[in-house]
């Protein structure tokens, strides 16, 4: 399978002189991934719905893009999986913006004047005139004389005596402590790290020089807890300039090996390149190859990369490469 979709990019790539920016290699582009996306490959049903979203390389159409989402999404795709909770989210805040508008549509209710004709005939019957001209008559007391109290004299308690704290007397009769000067203290070991790593991992958009990663989660790459030790990513279509070519690929990157008390993980990734322009790209949007882990061939280039990764803590991590003694340091938002 795989040599069958290097030969269709093959063709392509001859076909259409390597020109990325050009709408024929774009639509040839589109082309390839709709042939491999109605195959079954889910990064390729992804793409085709980016495209059909955007009109790249084919006219725009949002239905045909969510329905190719759909058809990434039931295959667990992140991106796609992402894709649609965004939708659905969408959705739901606009169900109650709907329902408010209904909710003041409704006529306000009737106003108090109705509710006085429930008994016709009935008026507030008017003061009579004696009622209004006769004075109230205060019956007749005899005036209170307030009594005298006299002034209740308080007894006022008795300073407290001054108590002998019975402590002090106790730590003047305790033994003297045992020397232990002589004896060297007890070095502590600092406290490894113990951090969640798969939490930590996806709590945020991780970067390298200011550039979006590829293969940790970003806004370039989508990851899904796949098990209780395992992260699986993805990438979007990124752009990479190489050897004064112009690369189309994606990203599948697998993390394992998570070791929270140490907060240690092994990161392994493969490149996947789907087109190769005779000219760089105006606008790359990957990262920078500066390691040499990317080729200029189509196709999954087997084996990948292999690193060892350790948090300093919940937003910084260092991933080390064994076969090149290189480290690279990532940041997150």
């Amino acid at each position: 399978m795989r040599q069958i979709v290097a030969i269709v990019f093959l063709s392509f790539a001859a076909a259409f002189n390597a020109n990325a920016d050009n709408d024929d290699v774009q639509q040839g582009i589109f082309d390839t991934y709709l042939k491999l996306a109605s195959g079954g490959d889910a990064v390729a049903q992804y793409v085709v719905a980016q495209r059909y979203e955007t009109g790249k390389g084919t006219a725009k159409n949002l239905e045909k893009a969510f329905y190719w989402y759909k058809m990434a999404a039931k295959q667990n795709y992140p991106l796609a999986v992402v894709k649609l909770e965004g939708q659905k989210k969408e959705q739901a805040s606009a169900a109650p913006a709907s329902a408010e508008k209904l909710q003041n549509a409704v006529p306000a209710p009737a106003p108090k004047e109705t509710q006085l004709k429930k008994e016709p005939g009935k008026k507030p019957s008017a003061p009579s005139k004696e009622t209004v001209a006769r004075p109230k008559v205060k019956p007749d007391k005899a005036p209170v004389t307030p009594v005298p109290v006299p002034p209740v004299q308080v007894n006022k308690p008795k300073p407290a005596e001054p108590v002998t704290r019975t402590e002090e007397v106790k730590q003047e009769v305790k033994p003297p402590l045992p020397e232990v000067v002589a004896k060297s203290p007890a070095v502590e070991e600092p406290l490894l790290p113990n951090i969640n790593v798969i939490q930590t991992l996806l709590a945020g958009k991780w970067k390298r020089n200011q550039q979006d990663a590829d293969f940790l989660p970003s806004s370039h790459a989508a990851c899904l807890q796949s098990g209780n030790a395992e992260v699986v990513c993805f990438s979007q279509e990124l752009a990479r300039n190489l050897d004064n070519n112009g690369l189309t690929y994606n990203v599948k990157s697998v993390i394992s090996g998570i070791n929270n008390k140490e907060a240690k993980f092994n990161l392994r990734y493969i490149y996947n390149v789907v087109h190769i322009a005779g000219k760089p790209h105006a606008q790359p949007n990957g990262m920078r190859n500066e390691a040499n882990d990317m080729a200029v061939k189509i196709g999954w280039q087997e084996p990948g990369v292999s690193m060892e990764c350790r948090m300093r803590d919940e937003r910084s991590l260092t991933c080390t490469r064994a076969d090149r003694k290189m480290a690279y340091q990532f940041v997150r938002d």
